[in-house]
């Protein structure tokens, strides 16, 4: 029997280097709240950069969609996975990898995807916001078995079954390592360049959100891992991965995986906290005189309405809707409703809560209001 599809998310090739200047993860909560193509690409114009070019580095995902865009330009075809298709997946019999939610609900064979806490996890339905919205970042349907012809092309520099997919001068340029995170770990075009005692190691891990995965390659020897996982990346992928290649190239043992887990549950725990209601909360401001429409350049119009004791926040590009409900004087804690397709991005629990707080502008009313995310982005938007 063939390995279940365990997996929705490998980077082929990043073809934007994530060192662009940008907040990591910038703007990602437009790709959970439905927003088009278009839409995700127009609102990086808006977001001010936090470094210089090329300086440091910051994870991030509608970069990869434009170069996505850009791709299937050059090549005339209508969009990103007709040109994945034909220049990878078909080339390397990748029969079993597909890029659409309709295509992985209907194999015979696959896996549901888990979010994982403390205490289990949690089984959560599938969802064509995300990753398929998001094209080249990692929209694949993927099993062992395909993925470990990609790895085979990529430990034979480019060729598979004595046929070239991409020149060997090219694969080598994506592992030239472009931005340093640390002394041992530094950033290439899609792979993380890993230096260790014993060798070098090429890297990166998948997260989408219910499912893990990581590619592990040692070219020097010849050799690549493959581990996919049902459950939110919490880093145990790269924790086992990272414990086998250790071994394969005779480092030190450390406890990776237990090291991972301790990390997680503190995690976990740090976030419930944030999102709990103090013991003595503040006064709450009357909430009739708050509501009304806002806008903000990246999210477009907002309407906000009083819905019983709480405020709802509506983006009208999308449908989304905010509840906010009051949590510390002028504080709310602003979570994703619910509502139609919206259903499983809730189950996800990715950028779907946040706070909230209005703001007075300089003329002393409260005419702006704040969206604060766990993520540390931050959007103002202005009362119209």
């Amino acid at each position: 029997m063939k390995d279940p599809w365990v997996t929705r998310e490998f980077r082929v090739f990043d073809l934007l280097a994530q060192r662009s200047g940008l907040p990591p993860l910038v703007n990602d909560i437009l790709v959970m709240l439905d927003y088009k193509e278009a839409a995700l690409i127009r609102s990086l114009r808006y977001v001010e950069p936090v470094s210089s070019f090329r300086t440091t580095f910051a994870y991030t995902n509608i970069t990869h969609l434009l170069a996505s865009r850009i791709v299937a330009t050059a090549a005339g075809a209508p969009d990103w996975n007709v040109v994945l298709q034909k220049e990878l997946l078909d080339p390397l019999g990748m029969k079993d990898s597909t890029y659409t939610v309709e295509a992985i609900e209907a194999a015979a064979n696959h896996a549901n995807g888990h979010r994982w806490t403390p205490e289990g996890t949690v089984e959560v339905p599938f969802t064509r916001i995300f990753p398929y919205s998001l094209a080249g970042t990692g929209d694949i349907n993927s099993n062992v078995e395909d993925m470990a012809r990609w790895v085979r092309m990529q430990l034979n520099n480019g060729s598979f079954d004595e046929r070239r997919i991409v020149s060997s001068e090219n694969l080598a340029y994506t592992r030239m390592p472009k931005v340093a995170l640390n002394d041992k770990i530094s950033y290439a075009l899609g792979w993380y360049n890993w230096l260790t005692p014993n060798g070098n190691i090429l890297w990166h891990d998948g997260d989408a959100l219910s499912f893990g995965s990581f590619v592990g390659l040692v070219p020097d020897k010849n050799i690549g891992i493959i581990i996919l996982t049902n459950e939110t990346n919490v880093t145990a992928p790269n924790s086992l991965g990272a414990w086998v290649l250790d071994r394969i190239l005779g480092n030190a043992k450390h406890d990776n995986v237990a090291e991972s887990l301790k990390n997680a549950k503190t995690n976990f725990e740090a976030t419930a906290k944030l999102f709990t209601k103090p013991a003595n909360p503040r006064p709450f401001p009357p909430l009739a005189p708050l509501a009304g429409k806002f806008v903000n350049p990246s999210f477009g119009e907002a309407k906000v309405t009083l819905q019983g004791d709480a405020l709802v926040m509506e983006f009208l590009t999308s449908g989304a809707k905010f509840k906010l409900v009051p949590r510390d004087g002028d504080i709310f804690v602003a979570s994703l409703l619910p509502t139609g397709l919206f259903g499983p991005i809730v189950d996800l629990d990715y950028m779907t809560r946040g706070f909230a707080q209005f703001q007075m502008d300089k003329d002393g009313k409260l005419n702006l209001l704040r969206l604060s995310l766990v993520d540390g982005q931050a959007y103002e938007f202005r009362r119209e």
